[in-house]
């Protein structure tokens, strides 16, 4: 991909990309479906085909709408908060992170969770160090990591086009198109990867993309 010869950082997604945390999630969003009366999702490739942002909308797409969309949300945080730390990394994700490293790039994590709560559930994997900075959002509700990106990105002294971008939604992808970065889509994590895009189906795919 001729686009990642300029690369000089990686902007990392946590949730379904580094975190494996799709099982999981899947498991709560089954129990908030159930105390509403509705179909729950029989398998990972339904919650994949499922998901997507707005948040709000993958509610409504399954039946959550209007004023019961934030009742349900804060009953999701708070059972998915009940297990923080049950989900692993994926394979392959700290090797990864050092091959990055060793290539000489920049990196970044940027996660659509609360600042609180993305710290919890980095903890119990060590991780935080590896990046130059954390970047995460402080309303649930409206859960755009475009701001805290385009706010890093202004004081890195980058050029967009010199960031790479790797999440596993269609948030990530139109993050990276707003803000005039790569992106790379990892297709083990929470969403179908949407369009034709660069994809990875493991992690340490990415860094013969970077290593050119």
């Amino acid at each position: 991909m001729d686009g990642l010869t300029r690369v000089r950082a990686v902007c990392w997604d946590w949730n379904g990309t580094l975190l494996d945390d799709v099982a999981l999630c899947r498991q709560v969003m089954n129990r908030v479906l159930s105390e509403h009366g509705l179909d729950e999702l029989a398998d990972a490739s339904a919650y994949r085909s499922a998901f997507r942002f707005p948040i709000r909308d993958f509610y409504a797409d399954l039946g959550i709408r209007g004023a019961l969309f934030e009742p349900a949300a804060r009953r999701y945080l708070e059972l998915l908060a009940r297990r923080t730390g049950e989900a692993p990394l994926h394979a392959g994700a700290h090797r990864t992170i050092a091959a990055v490293a060793g290539l000489g790039h920049r990196q970044v994590l940027a996660s659509a969770t609360l600042t609180d709560v993305l710290s919890a559930q980095m903890a119990p994997h060590g991780i935080a160090d590896e990046f130059e900075a954390v970047l995460s959002i402080d309303d649930p509700f409206r859960a755009s990591k475009h701001d805290a990106i385009q706010v890093w990105l202004d004081s890195s002294g980058l050029d967009a086009d010199e960031v790479l971008m790797i999440g596993d939604t269609n948030h990530d992808r139109e993050i990276a198109d707003a803000l005039g970065a790569s992106f790379v889509h990892f297709d083990g994590g929470h969403q179908v990867a949407p369009g034709e895009r660069t994809r990875i189906a493991a992690l340490e795919e990415l860094i013969p993309l970077l290593a050119g």
